[in-house]
């Protein structure tokens, strides 16, 4: 399967995410491809999945409850890089 490795939008972000985790839940896509997926998503558009701490409230309202606990568990150990100031 591919995805859209660099979306514009805060809402293609999360569809991308939705498509990623339905994937990965069919058994389409391995945990690694999973893993380096968001791991990428988090480090190029930290901006647009991340809201201080947490996930964004438009992502995190968009792509649910379920997938939002995937995504933590997959972000686990991700150490969030701070941008020059």
């Amino acid at each position: 399967m591919e995805f859209i490795m660099y979306p514009t939008t805060v809402k293609m972000l999360a569809a991308e995410i939705i498509t990623v985790c339905d994937a990965y839940i069919s058994r389409k896509v391995s945990t690694d491809d999973l893993k380096k997926l968001i791991f990428h998503y988090a480090s190029t558009y930290s901006d647009m999945l991340f809201n201080v701490q947490e996930l964004n409230p438009t992502v995190l309202n968009r792509i649910g409850k379920k997938r939002a606990t995937l995504i933590n568990k997959m972000l686990e150990g991700y150490q969030y890089k701070l941008s020059d100031i």
